[in-house]
């Protein structure tokens, strides 16, 4: 049975490697070929090592990995481009923060089959593992120009902060389906995939412990509702990548046997983010409340007796206290500086 399919891989390939115009093109062909039994690990290493040699390469070599995809009808092909591509992330290859969003569309794959045909699982993977992969390469991309230092806003470096947390979402959504799925080509894919969370959450977590001190209560309610939810978030991903661990280590991904002891966010912290939250509610709620109170008051300007005086120059103190505390804030504090927040990918 393995020989005539591998027959008929030869017959599927053969048209492309004789229509490939150059080297490069037809070592993509080969890293891309239809034989689900088998990778081309010698094609794929040629071509990383040629694009960390020639960073100019990368761009026709994205053309011809999506040129190969976009025409395809099978998994094994598919999920090799992505593959191929998600290398040139693992490898670090610098060049490849120049992507954006991928020149192909994966994110229907295979939907006209019913999930339950013997393909579906695999159509499931390629969507779940481009999906991953294109919201990767947006972010990547947008790092060129809001880049995580420490001369970022808080703000920036939260809001970054909370889209690797999105990442890593979309990374455990990758999951292979039943017994039928258990071969080399779906276990290598899980490896990337590992390797990629065990970078993407390590960074998370020393990130968030950078900028959890700089979360005061100066610093506002939007800022330090963020940093709740991202902290929220952290305890839960946590747990659910513990289970995703398991459940890769069970299926027998390689690098997935020894389960990492997520860190975890002290209870403490969380309480602190909360109460700083709260305590901006109420401050917003009491400024807002004294606000109505001096309209109310002021349109009792005209009132006959002695009280009505004495509460219209309370009031007036007060809303003179409010506007001078205004006045001092923004003089104390140096010129508003325009952030521009990285709109990356949608929460």
């Amino acid at each position: 049975m393995k020989l005539w399919k591998r027959a008929s891989v030869a017959i599927k390939d053969g048209p492309s490697l004789i229509a490939a115009d150059d080297i490069l093109t037809a070592a993509v062909v080969k890293a891309t070929n239809h034989d689900e039994f088998s990778i081309d690990t010698e094609s794929a290493l040629f071509i990383n090592r040629h694009v960390r040699s020639n960073p100019s390469s990368l761009k026709p070599l994205i053309s011809a990995i999506s040129s190969r995809v976009k025409r395809t009808r099978s998994w094994t092909v598919a999920l090799k481009g992505l593959m191929l591509t998600h290398g040139f992330f693992l490898c670090k290859t610098t060049s490849a923060e120049s992507i954006g969003r991928l020149p192909f569309d994966l994110s229907d794959f295979g939907e006209g089959n019913s999930r339950m045909s013997k393909s579906g699982g695999f159509n499931l993977f390629v969507r779940a593992y481009f999906a991953f992969l294109d919201r990767r390469s947006i972010l990547f991309h947008d790092g060129n120009r809001h880049r995580y230092d420490e001369e970022s806003s808080v703000m920036i470096r939260l809001v970054i902060i909370r889209k690797m947390q999105v990442i890593v979402d979309s990374l455990i959504r990758i999951k292979p389906i039943g017994e039928i799925m258990k071969m080399d080509l779906i276990n290598e894919a899980m490896e990337n995939v590992i390797s990629e969370i065990l970078e993407v959450y390590g960074w998370i977590c020393r990130r968030i412990g950078e900028v959890l001190p700089n979360v005061h209560s100066k610093i506002g309610k939007t800022q330090a509702d963020l940093a709740l939810k991202i902290v929220a978030k952290s305890v839960s991903q946590g747990e659910e990548l513990r289970k995703y661990f398991e459940f890769c280590r069970d299926f027998g991904v390689s690098n997935a046997q020894e389960i990492p002891e997520f860190v975890r966010i002290p209870e403490a912290d969380v309480v602190h983010l909360d109460e700083l939250v709260r305590t901006e509610e109420t401050e917003d709620r009491g400024e807002a409340m004294e606000t109505d109170l001096c309209e109310e008051d002021a349109e009792r300007r005209n009132g006959d007796d002695e009280g009505g005086e004495e509460r219209e120059m309370k009031c007036e103190l007060v809303c003179d206290l409010i506007t001078l505390d205004e006045n001092d804030e923004e003089e104390t504090s140096s010129p508003p500086r325009v952030v521009d927040i990285p709109d990356l990918i949608s929460f």
